[in-house]
């Protein structure tokens, strides 16, 4: 929507439901990004125990590259969201019919399950970057030399399946709310909802960016 403000626009469900989708996409793609720059941190501690310096330099640069433009474009994204609602509802509102039909329901559906999936992938996420600390503690027994973490990897998996369990959340409580207000023949974004899981996300990434700040891969 950001690049077709120049269209006429209405105040139909399935548009909503779209923009909701495209924008889960973008905050699923950042977060994912922020994830593998983490891990390409855990990677670059791993090489240079193993005295692979070269390799060591790249994960590094690769982490920062990766993690600190996705923690900025969150708020950028964040605020297009906020603009793009706003211009929808600058529409004119449709028809009931319009709003009782099959479709809306199968959009309300795909909402869904895009809020699920943008879930599962990031707990998924969180158990990789848990599991990779194990590896590198473990390692670092078997080697018998300290593997230097810095104390913003701590709980950094735990922060991803967090956020993950909240999209879960959200997402169910969003398509309940969805499809009653749809049986009425009315439908009215859930502001509070958005509002909440925008509050979450800018928490989330403050403390990721906290986190980030005291790794020294």
């Amino acid at each position: 929507m950001m690049f077709l403000k120049y269209l006429p626009t209405v105040q139909e469900p399935r548009l909503y439901m779209a923009l909701e989708r495209t924008y889960l996409g973008y905050f699923k793609l950042l977060f994912l990004s922020i994830g593998t720059g983490l891990l390409s941190a855990r990677l670059a501690i791993l090489f240079k125990a193993l005295h692979y310096a070269t390799l060591g330099h790249f994960f590094t640069e690769l982490f920062y590259w990766l993690s600190w433009p996705a923690i900025a474009l969150i708020f950028v994204v964040g605020f297009r969201f906020m603009s793009d609602l706003e211009y929808i509802e600058k529409g004119s509102p449709v028809a009931e019919k319009e709003i009782i039909d099959p479709r809306v329901y199968m959009a309300a559906e795909r909402t869904f399950l895009a809020w699920v999936r943008t879930g599962i992938g990031l707990i998924a996420f969180g158990f990789v970057i848990e599991k990779f600390d194990f590896f590198l503690e473990q390692l670092s027994i078997m080697l018998h030399t300290k593997l230097v973490m810095g104390a913003g990897f701590s709980g950094m998996g735990i922060v991803f399946i967090l956020l993950g369990v909240t999209n879960l959340v959200i997402g169910g409580i969003n398509f309940i709310r969805t499809v009653k207000k749809v049986d009425e023949g009315t439908y009215h974004v859930h502001k509070f909802l958005y509002g909440l899981y925008g509050v979450i996300l800018l928490s989330i990434t403050i403390v990721l960016a906290a986190m980030i700040i005291h790794v020294s891969p």
